[in-house]
């Protein structure tokens, strides 16, 4: 099969990371693929996809009309046989490009993205919000295939936008097995000492980029709530690049004292942090998936995370993690005290987590799931 990627970068995402190790497996398997970009990104996982040898175009107009005219004749040059587009930039301007030339095409749906927590976001323009739903609402008709990455997403396209059940498949997005985790108490030394922190304290690790989606401040406003004591024993490890919510962080830390809280940015080593890690939190308001989770518990972490649709299919609640009330910071503060509290429970549900990881979120078998998939629409 000859595939043609369509995305708006190489960037630090979940999307993009996901698709990155689709990539490999297809090339390995004997496929052929191209990738489309339409931005550069400094962060992300641009240096490692060019230097594994993929070919990679990057557009070099600008605006949507043009850049609709260079995908479709990116799509004549190349001649796919499936065209596979992530993110609303690409997709639409994909579904534009079929006005051009005729392909058959696949979009990956990866967020709830029109979900009214979004316009809680005081940096979301509702005018914004609304345009760009009636648009891929009343422009689906050019997608022969969504392929929905949870139930949840699924069921928001559907109700929302009005996508025929039988046009959306379900596939969950894998992770690579955390290699790393033979080697905890080495890593675990390591990055102490980077650190500067204490053998006996809690290194507790969010991953995210700073996005008001993401709810850091609801997880800075549950910190600064706990006591002195437990603050002295615990550290939280904010990983992530910058974002639309990086001033709202800036001035809460310039408000309040945090010593046990720090944010380093974008780190290529997470896989190796999450297995030194004691504990991960991630108290986003909406996501379409939430591939951190995955890693999370791919490194055998016990979790601490909002209660929303899409997490109740990732994680075991009370099994493997604590659930709090979306926005909530005060019980978002109650869970991690039962869990900072109770050795016990961090390692029955870290051993969940390993579980629920093997059984659900494998990669080869996911990435059989897409191929078969793939054939199907060609077909």
């Amino acid at each position: 099969m000859k595939i043609l990627f369509v995305q708006d970068s190489l960037g630090t995402g979940g999307a993009e990371r996901s698709n990155s190790l689709l990539w490999y497996y297809l090339r390995e398997q004997g496929h052929s693929v191209r990738i489309l970009v339409l931005e550069h990104r400094e962060v992300g996982i641009e240096k490692e996809i060019l230097g594994a040898g993929f070919e990679v175009v990057f557009l070099t107009s600008s605006g949507f009309i043009n850049q609709s005219r260079e995908i479709a004749s990116e799509i004549r040059s190349f001649s796919p046989d499936l065209v596979h587009s992530v993110l609303v930039k690409s997709t639409l301007r994909c579904r534009a490009a079929r006005l051009l030339v005729t392909f058959r095409n696949v979009e990956s749906l990866v967020n709830c993205t029109y979900d009214p927590v979004r316009l809680e976001d005081a940096k979301i323009s509702r005018k914004a919000f609304y345009f760009y739903k009636y648009l891929e609402k009343y422009s689906q008709r050019f997608v022969d295939k969504f392929i929905a990455i949870t139930n949840t997403v699924k069921k928001h396209y559907v109700d929302v936008l009005g996508i025929p059940e039988n046009k959306i498949e379900v596939i969950y997005r894998g992770r690579k097995a955390n290699v790393y985790l033979d080697e905890r108490e080495a890593l675990r030394e390591k990055l102490f000492g980077e650190l500067g922190l204490e053998d006996d304290q809690l290194l507790i690790t969010h991953l995210g980029r700073q996005e008001f989606q993401k709810g850091h401040t609801v997880l800075l406003k549950a910190i600064n709530s706990l006591s002195q004591e437990i603050k002295r024993k615990t550290y939280f490890l904010m990983l992530g690049r910058q974002g639309n919510a990086s001033q709202a962080i800036e001035e809460y830390l310039s408000m309040h004292a945090l010593e046990n809280v720090s944010f380093p940015g974008h780190r290529d080593d997470v896989y190796q942090i999450l297995a030194a890690s004691d504990l991960f939190v991630f108290p986003s308001y909406y996501e379409g998936l939430g591939g951190s989770l995955i890693e999370a518990q791919a490194a055998g972490l016990p979790v601490v995370c909002s209660d929303i649709g899409v997490f109740r299919e990732i994680v075991l609640m009370d099994q493997n993690a604590l659930l709090f009330e979306r926005g909530n910071s005060d019980e978002l503060a109650l869970s991690l005290i039962r869990m900072i509290e109770d050795p016990q429970m961090r390692r029955t549900f870290g051993m969940a987590s390993l579980d629920n990881f093997s059984k659900k979120f494998e990669l080869e078998s996911i990435h059989r799931q897409m191929v078969e998939q793939y054939a199907m629409i060609i077909k």
